[in-house]
């Protein structure tokens, strides 16, 4: 892992795969069709110009950089014999892409992070957005001034039988004069109060009722996107709770084809036993 230091001074690459694609976006390139000779000669460049300044570069941090910047130059090397030799066979997959391309694993590398690296982002930019949603005092800047501190200082020596009723009703106002009730507008707060073992009883009960065509037979299962379908937001909450305990304690299984593709989720066999010796939740009567 990339040291404090190190990702200073590589501006905040987290890693070979983060650089690459920040000169595939400079150069404003598809990343399905890398000019691997430009690209790889500014990636080269750029670990060349980190110790310009003297500053030496611990070999076994830029390692993963290292190995990255050899890669390229292997498919660049690939690549322009490539180019140079016109009998050479072109070959396609099933996407019709070209098979034979030396750009291939890592455009497929490149996909896969890209991915990723926008999910972490749009995550980051939702919680920035709640923060501004929901704003509150710095706690450090009126750490900083003295009015301040000596409320901290009087509300901390302040017991909870010392409160008046005055004292709460100052608080509201407080909070009041601080919150916007206008724009929150009229909503209704359902409160969902179902035991999870309910919910895990309705999930058993939903997959024995459910039969989906699988390979190898038709097998009892239900996709984890049909059994969140038309539930409040509490539900879902219990429901995927519920979900969690069955898979812990192995009464249920969960399972993908491949990347992306829906989850299903499907009975385990019954004669295995669960964790902790509990049996498997009952189907839930009508």
């Amino acid at each position: 892992m990339l040291t404090e230091d190190y990702r200073v001074r590589l501006e905040s690459f987290e890693g070979p795969l983060d650089l690459l694609l920040f000169l595939i976006r400079k150069n404003e390139v598809d990343v399905n069709d890398i000019p691997i000779a430009p690209i790889a000669d500014q990636y080269i460049a750029f670990l060349r110009d980190l110790d310009q300044d003297g500053t030496p570069v611990d070999i076994e941090v830029a390692g993963e950089f290292l190995v990255m910047a050899a890669s390229l130059m292997e498919i660049k090397s690939r690549w322009l014999a490539r180019s140079n030799d016109p009998n050479a066979p072109v070959s396609t997959d099933d996407s019709g892409s070209d098979a034979g391309d030396p750009r291939a694993d890592l455009v497929k590398q490149l996909l896969a992070y890209k991915q990723y690296r926008d999910a972490a982002d749009a995550l980051e930019l939702r919680g920035k957005q709640w923060q501004a949603r929901f704003p509150v005092g710095g706690a450090e800047e009126a750490a900083n001034t003295a009015d301040e501190q000596t409320i901290q200082n009087e509300v901390a020596a302040l017991d909870v039988e010392d409160l008046e009723l005055t004292d709460l009703l100052e608080a509201f106002k407080k909070i009041v004069a601080t919150v916007n009730f206008e724009r929150l507008g009229d909503h209704q707060v359902v409160y969902d109060d179902t035991p999870i073992e309910l919910h895990a009883a309705d999930i058993v009960d939903r997959i024995k009722s459910e039969t989906l065509e699988v390979s190898g037979g038709a097998r009892p299962r239900v996709t984890f996107r049909t059994l969140l379908t038309n539930r409040t937001r509490s539900e879902m909450i219990g429901l995927f709770l519920a979900v969690l305990d069955l898979v812990r304690r192995r009464v249920v299984g969960v399972e993908q084809d491949k990347q992306n593709s829906e989850i299903t989720l499907v009975l385990r066999d019954p004669d295995e036993t669960p964790v902790d010796g509990a049996a498997p939740p009952q189907p839930a009567s009508e």
